[in-house]
């Protein structure tokens, strides 16, 4: 029974690396993506006024860059966004470490041993 107990944490341990590393690049890719959706949906925009996508595009590009320059320029924006990527990224880490704390007790290891000892 032992190792089916500790077959089910590992499981655990693994679902739980999937979805912290799942929400931490969804998070991250977000702010990337919503620039690259503007940019698009600007060059979509120009097109119906009736300018050609190659002459649209460096004109959406630079509306786009100013709007991203203005965001940038908020204080304390940046930091803020980047705080709770980390405070994710570290809810993460410390759910892992607690789960291998659990797999190490039912394994019968102290909680500090590492896997190669």
């Amino acid at each position: 029974m032992k190792w089916l107990n500790l077959g089910l944490i590992r499981l655990f341990e693994f679902i739980t690396l999937l979805l912290y590393s799942f929400f931490v690049l969804t998070y991250f890719s977000a702010f990337l993506l919503l620039p690259l959706d503007a940019v698009t949906l600007l060059v979509r925009a120009l097109g119906l006024v009736g300018l050609p996508a190659l002459a649209g595009l460096p004109v959406a590009v630079a509306v786009t860059a100013y709007l991203c320059y203005l965001v940038y320029r908020l204080p304390g924006l940046v930091q803020t966004v980047l705080k709770g990527g980390m405070e994710l990224t570290n809810a993460g880490y410390a759910q892992l470490r607690q789960l291998e704390a659990v797999a190490a007790r039912i394994n019968g290891k102290p909680a500090g041993a590492s896997a190669a000892a």
